[in-house]
């Protein structure tokens, strides 16, 4: 059973023996690759004439060998478009100097609005004024926020199927101290030609608010929707199509 394992791997799954040794072994470019051995603890895989040795999550029997390199394979995969959606995510999510706001008011009313975004070693703030109804809002309900990136129309394929991103998050207010400077000289050095950031920077009425990004959704078209937990992992959001269509 293990010749034939070896055998077919080798003429029909050089694909999957290739991403298996880049995840693997953490090589780049390979020439030549062929799977050496099988056991019930893993692969034996030469790639370019260096064994890598890739594990099985745990022991298995010789009966479940096609089973556990098939999952084996899958899970590579898996890894490897999660990867690929993790930096589009945040690509899309660059791509954006203001974001869209859903809040929800002392009376429990939802407000929609929006603000300039403004970006600091990683984190997420938006400088807004208690003259807007949305400062209330998430005075308010600080808990209670979603944001929201929404492809421009002019550049979505479909205006039913713009690239979106959206967040749950909870609002925290900031003090203008020594960090608001340096938050706020990284926003001007950004925006070097928005008018008015000078003005409003000394202006009593505006806050700062940091915005903690919690889990969300990306939705990158038709059947293309992938979850978010709190740590920025991803994963495919469902199965099968969720949609219903009409009996014929």
């Amino acid at each position: 059973m293990i010749e034939k394992i070896i055998s077919h791997m080798n003429e029909h799954h050089q694909k999957e023996l290739i991403a298996l040794a880049k995840r693997f072994g953490a090589i780049k470019e390979i020439k030549k690759i062929t799977l050496d051995n099988v056991d019930t603890k893993g692969l034996d895989i030469l790639c370019d004439e260096k064994i890598i040795r890739v594990d099985f999550p745990q022991e298995v029997t010789i009966p479940q060998l096609k089973e556990a390199i098939i999952e084996l394979c899958q899970s590579v995969e898996k890894d490897i478009e999660e990867d690929k959606i993790k930096s589009e995510i945040l690509s899309f999510r660059e791509s954006f100097g203001s974001v869209m706001i859903a809040s929800v008011d002392q009376e429990g009313q939802a407000i929609a609005s929006y603000a300039p975004l403004l970006r600091y070693e990683g984190r997420f703030f938006i400088y807004i004024s208690e003259v807007a109804e949305h400062y209330h809002s998430i005075k308010a309900n600080p808990e209670k926020i979603e944001v929201l990136f929404l492809e421009d129309e002019c550049k979505a394929k479909s205006v039913i199927a713009r690239k979106r991103l959206r967040y749950k998050a909870r609002a925290e207010f900031r003090e203008k101290d020594s960090e608001f400077e340096k938050i706020f000289s990284s926003f001007e050095l950004s925006h070097p030609h928005a008018g008015g950031l000078n003005t409003i920077k000394g202006m009593q009425d505006f806050h700062l608010i940091e915005l903690h990004f919690k889990e969300g959704r990306y939705v990158k078209g038709f059947g293309g929707a992938y979850d978010i937990d709190e740590r920025g992992e991803v994963r495919f959001a469902m199965g099968n199509n969720p949609h219903k269509f009409p009996h014929k």
